[in-house]
């Protein structure tokens, strides 16, 4: 490896590990700290997928398996996050959808976010802002084409 590559593999992983360790934190301080950060994206994924998700299609977005997902959204619809039912057009296939509670978690996760973009733009001109959103779009690229 290159210093630069060595030096791009040592940012991803701090920045990883950085995100994670902010978003636990935030989560353990608020009023969803029954919440984990894996738990909370399941949220977030069924909140950007259409109404009445599947466990398949929900499965398929996250890039888990049935069975990762089963335990995972029992768990949140035991904690009264989500809500399964049998969709009404074929009663083999279960859909998920949020409660009150999951929409008042992921706003306030939202919210969170919302806050570490503003500490970062504080810090970077406009260009710059704009150079490092291209730079994070074609790296987001990059490991959608390998996954």
């Amino acid at each position: 490896m290159t210093e630069a590559e060595k030096k791009i593999n040592r940012f991803l992983v701090d920045v990883f590990n950085d995100v994670l360790r902010l978003e636990e934190e935030n989560l353990a301080r608020g009023p969803h700290k029954n919440l984990s950060v894996s738990e909370m994206h399941v949220l977030e994924a069924v909140d950007n997928a259409a109404e009445g998700v599947t466990m398949r299609e929900l499965a398929a977005r996250l890039r888990v398996t049935a069975s990762t997902l089963t335990v995972a959204v029992k768990t949140l619809e035991q904690k009264g996050y989500l809500v399964r039912a049998k969709a009404e057009d074929d009663r083999r296939k279960v859909t998920v959808t949020l409660t009150d509670a999951a929409r008042g978690a992921l706003e306030r996760h939202a919210a969170f976010h919302e806050q570490l973009i503003d500490r970062v733009s504080r810090r970077l001109s406009a260009g710059q802002m704009e150079q490092l959103a291209d730079t994070l779009s074609a790296l987001h690229g990059f490991f959608t084409d390998i996954q």
